[in-house]
């Protein structure tokens, strides 16, 4: 397994990479989905890197790009009803995507509906309990940056700080945690682990160690991020 071919990505998208490719070393074609792959590049990406024709990504838009589409690894579906027999896929992953969907709970049980026992399944979102989001990312600029914080913080200050009014929301960590929880096995939180690696080389140590310490870390994390396996 090596790395795609210059294919630009989410650095959790990379994160995932890293974390499953020794649970995959073993596995030849291995068939993978990510549920809400936006423009497909992900699915793209992720089939390059471990070298597999499997991996397949499913959107409700269907803006993929030419690549994607050149590929055949994109889907329009919605992931309360994934179009995928049971038992079909060795992983899934889920890139600021959950927080979009109607039923979170549902779409956690196709998810698992579609996995093979054992398979890992591996979830971003943005963090519910952020005092400052957006700072991640670095195709925005600044200005958008303030203005979609002020935005959050009008819909909070409104009570409108919710998934289902489309405001982008996500969950606090002990929320996903216990949603993952009900349907998987081996919840396990990589938030930390994640920031330091995108954010090591580009903070000063002394004020990231600071800001990714437990008593501070669930709110100064942009989003959540988790790994975990399908029971059985």
């Amino acid at each position: 397994m090596s790395d795609s071919n210059a294919i630009p990505v989410h650095a959790m998208v990379e994160h995932f990479r890293r974390r499953l490719e020794p649970l995959l070393a073993a596995r030849n074609g291995c068939q993978g989905l990510i549920v809400g792959c936006g423009n497909g590049d992900e699915a793209v990406y992720l089939g390059r890197a471990f070298q597999s024709r499997g991996v397949v990504g499913v959107d409700l838009d269907s803006h993929f790009t030419e690549l994607a589409r050149a590929q055949g690894c994109v889907a329009r579906a919605d992931a309360l009803h994934l179009p995928f027999g049971d038992l079909t896929f060795d992983f899934a992953a889920a890139f600021h995507s959950l927080e979009h969907v109607a039923d979170p709970r549902a779409a956690l049980g196709e998810v698992e509906r579609v996995l093979r026992p054992g398979a890992p399944f591996y979830v971003g979102v943005p963090n519910r309990k952020r005092i400052v989001g957006y700072v991640g990312s670095f195709d925005a600029t600044t200005w958008q940056k303030i203005t979609w914080n002020l935005i959050d913080w009008r819909a909070r200050i409104g009570g409108r700080f919710k998934n289902e009014e489309g405001a982008h929301v996500g969950f606090g960590r002990e929320e996903l945690l216990e949603l993952l929880s009900e349907r998987f096995a081996a919840v396990e939180c990589l938030t930390r682990e994640f920031l330091l690696l995108k954010y090591q080389g580009r903070l000063p140590a002394p004020l990231l160690n600071l800001l990714l310490s437990p008593r501070l870390l669930d709110y100064c994390a942009p989003s959540v991020y988790a790994l975990c396996r399908r029971k059985g």
